[in-house]
């Protein structure tokens, strides 16, 4: 026997590559803690160097249903095309004309009109203002448990306020609109290279797809990847069906809210009703953040304007909630009104509106996760409860 030939172990080997990691994992915890105030600066530069990437990624994640849908639903099943790279890349064309088009809309017609209502609104903010004051001194007059003293002391306190404060308003607002313009053309820079990006994912897709297929199977045993990949699956329905159900849901309901205004013919369609519209993407809370804003500016012109708009408001909402939410979200995320709840006030602590709107289809994804979880573990052990009482049953009475 050559006693210079070098004979492998695989347990000392395997023992040695678990060792490296965990120094590693060590020395990057060690970095992470003590030195946070650069880590936080490391990650924010890296953050910033790729956001025309990552933009790229949430925009490919958006578009991706519509692209599927004009894919299967109208370019294979009603014009019978053959030919999948032609279909394909013809979806992702009509899906962003689409996309583009309706954001064309917005800066055309939206954009300007809200512009105009801002600045109207802040050169009407002293006429409201006396308005409100006449209406709160007549209050006080008809009621005797309000202080006549106490209210023009608070009237004659707050009325330079207002008056300042439209001032500043009104000069502010061109300098703004300068600044508020080199930002969207900043931005308008980043969403063009973050489209290209995303249109280089979406037409590569099947084949980003079979790589990270590769990659599991490569990785583990052939029925964990496979159920990994499902799970996967089941992850991305979950939170990409809410999302896109709650978008559509809630353009509906501020297209509905503009046309009620017009026909009720209120004053500032166009500003409440996108109010309206973006609030409504928040679960419980949007419908009543989004209508406040509109009742105090309406109010305040107009008291029959404000509770014209109080009555619609709520007849609109109550129509979302039990005829047009259903439809479009049924169960798509199977969260108890509870965990609702936590989500949108968890999310809105740490990620403000963002956090209260995505905190929900995380949370759900979370608890599909965790219920896989769970019903592994208690059929590991063979026990079965019962889904109405949690009484436990016998395996043959499932």
């Amino acid at each position: 026997m050559n006693k210079n030939h070098f004979e492998s172990n695989q347990r000392y080997f395997t023992i040695c590559i678990y060792t490296v990691f965990v120094i590693l994992a060590a020395c990057i915890i060690f970095r992470v803690i003590f030195h946070w105030d650069a880590t936080i600066g490391m990650l924010k530069d890296f953050v910033s160097s790729m956001s025309s990437f990552f933009v790229g990624i949430l925009i490919a994640f958006i578009v991706n249903p519509l692209v599927n849908y004009i894919h299967d639903k109208i370019l294979i099943k009603v014009f019978k095309m053959k030919r999948k790279k032609i279909s394909k890349m013809l979806a992702i064309l009509f899906a962003y004309l689409i996309v583009i088009g309706f954001i064309a809309v917005c800066l055309v017609y939206v954009i300007p009109q809200l512009i105009y209502s801002l600045s109207e609104l802040s050169a009407n903010i002293p006429v409201m203002y006396n308005a409100f004051s006449k209406w709160l001194r007549e209050m006080s007059y008809q009621l005797e448990f309000l202080n006549n003293t106490l209210v023009n002391n608070f009237i004659n306190n707050m009325s330079p306020k207002i008056l300042e404060f439209s001032t500043v308003v009104a000069s502010r607002l061109i300098p703004w609109l300068y600044s508020a313009s080199v930002a969207v053309i900043r931005w308008f820079i980043m969403i063009l290279i973050a489209i290209v990006v995303s249109v280089y994912l979406l037409s590569d897709k099947r084949i980003i797809f079979m790589t990270m297929k590769k990659i599991l199977y490569a990785f583990l045993e052939e029925r964990t990847a496979t159920k990994v990949i499902e799970i996967s699956r089941n992850c991305n329905r979950i939170f990409t069906g809410y999302i896109v159900a709650k978008a559509i849901d809630s353009l509906i309901i501020g297209i509905l809210c503009f046309l009620l205004m017009n026909i009720l013919r209120l004053p500032y369609g166009v500003l409440v009703s996108v109010i309206v519209g973006v609030t409504n993407m928040i679960p419980y809370f949007g419908p009543y953040i989004g209508a406040m804003p509109g009742i105090v500016i309406l109010s305040v012109l107009k008291l029959k304007y404000g509770i014209i708009f109080t009555i619609m408001i709520i007849a609109l909402q109550q129509f979302d909630g039990l005829i047009l939410g259903p439809r479009l979200l049924g169960d798509s995320t199977g969260l108890r009104p509870i965990l609702i709840l936590f989500a949108i006030t968890f999310g809105g602590a740490y990620l403000g509106v963002i956090g209260m709107f995505l905190g929900v289809p995380v949370v759900a994804v979370l608890q599909y996760l965790f219920s896989l979880l769970i019903n592994k573990k208690l059929k590991r052990k063979k026990i079965f409860l019962d889904a109405e009482t949690g009484e436990s049953i016998g395996e043959g009475q499932k």
